[in-house]
């Protein structure tokens, strides 16, 4: 056995053939290169990685208070990402303190995202909070956010709305996938289809959001009150809404599915919808299924989202003759016009007027 490569440079290791660069402040092992390629290349890499990783000095103390928010926070907030929008609000306002900062220098950080309203909110809400704790940490006494109402366009509505027939064909096409092999159409069926034809269901029959659905545990599912536990992820840390499902014979019939695709026990706080190792899936993961279910179906010019299956049940309810108040609790919303608008924009009105051409009238 050859003897075991060492690294001449500080936080580099070999590991399974590659070299890696382990991040100072998280810990985390970055690849740069393979062993077998020349050291100029290992530090290419690892200039490349350094630059990347390291932060620009800043003179003000808004980053060092960022760094302290998102470390005492971080554990309240599920999303991944939640870290990373302290690093680019810090990395903005490194040179400004706090006590100077006003709505004009958020809106200054904003702008970094021009034309991206959706990452514009997040960062909007981001900084919100920090200074909410920095008002309670007591460096300042007002939130500059505050003054950005309106500022921000108001997201647009998806006006989307999936048919029965095209949701049965994207549902369909989790199961199966058509190749050619050898000049011949060959049919098979997808592995983790039938979980994930679970998961497009429960989305519908539930009418919650697919990361409700993605995080759903089986302790979440109280058998004795005939119902499901949700607790929105978009209103936990805002309104608290919560809503209690009933279990309808649909749902059970697919929780009934899940149980019965790998045997896997049903209790405590593993995940309703699992993958094949029992984890939850990732978003990414759920999202890309859909995709190709949908390329299968020939329907992926229509541009359908997971999102878009919320929109369906909740329209879907008022056709069958549900309430605007059963929908507003189904769906989670805080407002009867939340609830309204929502469902407004997927049922268009017809115009049943009826004009006639003007002609001349004769002498």
């Amino acid at each position: 056995m050859p003897p075991r490569k060492k690294a001449k440079y500080s936080r580099v290791y070999p590991k399974h053939g590659a070299w890696y660069w382990v991040e100072p402040r998280t810990g985390k092992w970055t690849w740069l290169c393979a062993q077998t390629e020349p050291e100029s290349k290992l530090l290419e890499r690892l200039a490349q990685e350094r630059k990347r990783f390291e932060r620009p000095d800043g003179s003000g103390n808004v980053r060092p208070l960022i760094d302290k928010y998102v470390t005492e926070k971080k554990a309240e907030h599920k999303e991944k990402a939640w870290p990373s929008y302290g690093k680019y609000a810090g990395n903005a306002l490194r040179n400004h303190d706090i006590a100077d900062v006003d709505a004009a220098d958020v809106m200054d950080v904003l702008k970094h995202w021009k034309g991206k309203l959706a990452m514009q909110r997040v960062m909007r809400a981001f900084l919100s909070g920090f200074f909410k704790w920095c008002i309670e940490e007591r460096h300042i006494t007002r939130n500059p956010c505050l003054e950005l109402k309106g500022w921000l366009a108001k997201a647009k509505v998806r006006t989307v709305y999936i048919t029965d027939e095209h949701f049965a064909a994207i549902r369909a096409a989790m199961l199966e996938t058509t190749y050619e092999r050898a000049g011949k159409l060959v049919t098979a069926e997808v592995p983790t289809g039938p979980m994930m034809q679970c998961m497009v269901d429960l989305c519908y029959l539930t009418a919650q959001r697919s990361t409700e659905i993605r995080e759903l545990k089986w302790s979440d599912i109280d058998r004795k009150a005939g119902v499901i536990h949700f607790v929105p992820s978009k209103t936990e840390d805002s309104s608290g809404v919560r809503v209690d499902f009933r279990i309808t014979p649909e749902i059970e019939a697919v929780l009934a599915r899940i149980q019965a695709i790998d045997g896997r026990p049903s209790i405590g706080d593993k995940p309703v919808i699992h993958t094949q190792k029992g984890k939850a899936y990732a978003a990414n993961t759920v999202l890309k299924a859909w995709k190709v279910a949908a390329e299968r179906a020939n329907l992926l010019e229509l541009k359908y989202t997971v999102k878009d299956i919320r929109a369906k049940a909740l329209t879907d309810g008022v056709r069958d003759g549900y309430s605007i108040e059963a929908l507003q609790i189904a769906g989670a919303h805080t407002t009867k016009e939340m609830t309204e608008d929502y469902i407004k924009q997927r049922n268009v009105p017809v115009a049943d007027v009826r004009l006639r051409v003007p002609v001349a009238k004769s002498a």
